[in-house]
């Protein structure tokens, strides 16, 4: 944009010709053809500009005789001092390559005029080594390079970890100096694993959700997770997070309205792990609204807490505070629990959903259909991942095409407009995923197969991170980082 609001301007004839009128003579507009060796001087317009790099001005080179008539030139070379800073066109289009200063010259008849042209940086530069990405309500945070931990948007609780309550429209690093494996992103908080298998949790604590010792209301910082356990991966939900540890057994922490914990008990918060009742081994677990969802090293998938519209999956609608089996018997490999819905899929890669239908989230092609039990997600397609979120849901097929289905009144479907759609989307612009996250919120997030990150959706407090906050888009957007 920049580049093309310079080119507007600049946009002219670079040689002035003689204009003709109808029967070829000239006109009487006070510019003369000159003889050989007429021309006394040249200006190129604009003589000192700058540019960004890959952007292009297009530069105007003028002659003029000896009493400053402009005159027309049949010829006009361009050349540039450094053309690993800056190229020039035959036409005097400029284009810059690196920072730095080149001098661009228009010569004509042996007489040489120049222009300095600065080229600098973007201001911002693509957010690339991104290895994992999790977006939560208003915030969204990422893995770069090393396992470091960066986080966007909303801040006001600490949930971007950088010790302060401002938002960012930016990735920002998390304090601390950890690096991750892992990242989940909640409501208001956010969770990662270490190499090591030590969960920290930073952001919102009301409830207990941090699972550290601390009782203070929020943290702008890393706090370990009570209990010495070693974990594989967490999920963040609403207000409570869940993992699963390296022996397989899953633990859950925070908020138990609904028994989301699922330690058998209902009501009254936890701010350190409980062990999920019933004894089973997980692979994976995933915290929701207000249940959770896992599934087992088998691969069944079993669901705990709260049942409104059956997102628990079971064929019934009351709440558990122990994981239930999803009913169907499916051969389950991930499971997404999102806030009034879950999905999975199968081994095979197949798409189920169940719960709340209101806005097409489950894909089915209806939306007056909540269901208690999994349904097959429409239009046969293959995923290698999938994520349930606020009204809607995004997938990654194997070939790398993500989609999405459910609300998209801000743009979450990513597909380019803000219709509903209840049945699987194709994201717009065409590049290959590697994972999407959906999240509680009403953004996405996806990751390309070469470690850039796009969002898009709501971007009230920069939760997208290209840079700015407010409105919405309805297509893939680069994080991108300050280029300093």
């Amino acid at each position: 944009m920049r580049g093309a609001r310079v080119l507007s301007r600049l946009a002219i004839p670079a040689l002035v010709a003689i204009a003709l009128d109808a029967c070829g003579g000239a006109k009487s507009t006070g510019v003369t053809a000159p003889p050989t060796g007429a021309i006394a001087s040249i200006t190129v317009v604009p003589a000192t500009t700058s540019l960004i790099v890959g952007d292009t001005l297009r530069l105007v080179a003028t002659a003029y005789d000896a009493k400053s008539n402009i005159i027309t030139t049949d010829t006009v070379a361009w050349a540039s001092s450094d053309s690993s800073v800056a190229t020039v066109s035959d036409s005097g289009t400029v284009t810059g390559l690196a920072s730095g200063t080149a001098n661009i010259s228009a010569t004509s008849h042996g007489i040489t005029a120049s222009a300095t042209i600065t080229v600098t940086p973007p201001p911002t530069k693509p957010f690339t080594s991104v290895t994992a990405i999790a977006a939560g309500f208003a915030h969204t945070c990422a893995l770069g390079a090393g396992g470091t931990a960066y986080c966007w948007g909303s801040n006001t609780s600490g949930q971007l970890g950088n010790d302060t309550t401002t938002l960012s429209p930016f990735p920002l690093a998390v304090s601390g100096g950890l690096t991750f494996t892992s990242l989940a992103a909640g409501y208001g908080h956010t969770c990662g694993v270490t190499g090591a298998g030590v969960a920290y949790c930073w952001g919102d604590n009301a409830s207990g959700e941090l699972g550290a010792t601390t009782t203070a209301s929020t943290s702008g910082s890393p706090v370990a997770v009570s209990g010495g356990l070693v974990f594989r991966a967490v999920s963040a939900g609403y207000a409570h997070t869940c993992g699963v540890t390296a022996d397989g057994s899953a633990y859950c922490w925070g908020a138990n309205e609904s028994g989301e914990l699922g330690n058998g008990t209902v009501g009254g918060n936890s701010s350190a792990p409980v062990l999920v009742a019933g004894g089973l081994t997980f692979a994976s677990v995933s915290a929701g609204g207000v249940f959770t969802c896992g599934v087992t090293t088998a691969g069944a998938g079993y669901c705990w807490g709260s049942n409104a519209y059956g997102v628990l999956g079971n064929g019934g609608t009351s709440d558990s505070d122990v994981p239930v089996a999803v009913a169907g018997g499916l051969n389950v490999a991930s499971i997404s629990a999102g806030v009034y819905h879950a999905c999975a899929l199968t081994t095979s890669g197949a798409a189920y959903c169940w719960g709340e239908a209101d806005n097409g989230q489950l894909g089915t092609g209806l939306t007056s259909l909540s269901s208690n039990v999994p349904l097959a997600v429409a239009g046969g397609h293959t995923f290698a991942s999938i994520s349930a979120g606020q009204l809607s849901s995004c997938a990654v097929s194997g070939t790398g095409a993500a989609y999405c289905w459910g609300a998209g009144s801000f743009g979450d479907l990513g597909d380019g407009a803000t219709g509903q759609a209840t049945t699987p989307q194709l994201v717009s612009g065409g590049a290959a995923y590697s994972a999407v996250s959906t999240g509680i919120s009403f953004h996405a997030c996806a990751l390309d197969t070469s470690g850039a990150a796009y969002c898009w959706g709501y971007d009230n407090s920069g939760e997208l991170g290209t840079g700015g906050a407010g409105g919405f888009s309805v297509t893939p957007q680069q994080v991108v980082v300050p280029n300093h």
